[in-house]
């Protein structure tokens, strides 16, 4: 009875694992247990790990990555963003140039804002 209770936790888990990792609407599943992260040498090894600790979430930080084009920022990310999914956290993949047009488009919904009513003097040559 115990052994089916514990694969009854399991299974539930890695359900619960499965529908956060769709939820994160990751437009692959990349794992960083798949990656050869010495492979990229400007990649900083030891802060990908511990980032993927995900103990940065707890202190509210961010995490930006900047880097030339080809260099498997999307695929580190996507690691990362699993590794949190995988530790219970909501995660949302968004791609970069997708958050900067969502951004443009939320400006151009914001009405602009009507320009100052300045009063006429009524002694000037424009109010007569």
């Amino acid at each position: 009875m115990l052994r089916l209770r514990e694969r009854e936790l399991v299974e539930r888990e890695r359900r619960m694992i499965e529908r956060r990792i769709k939820a994160a609407r990751f437009p692959a599943t990349k794992s960083l247990d798949n990656f050869d992260l010495k492979a990229i040498r400007s990649l900083n090894t030891a802060l990908t790990m511990e980032l993927a600790r995900c103990k940065f979430i707890d202190r509210r930080e961010s995490v930006i990555a900047l880097e030339s084009s080809g260099t498997d920022k999307t695929y580190v990310s996507l690691g990362l963003g699993l590794a949190a999914c995988q530790k219970g956290l909501q995660v949302r993949f968004t791609a970069a140039s997708a958050l900067v047009l969502r951004t443009c488009r939320g400006h151009r919904r914001t009405p602009p804002a009507a320009p100052a009513k300045i009063p006429r003097n009524p002694g000037s040559a424009d109010h007569r």
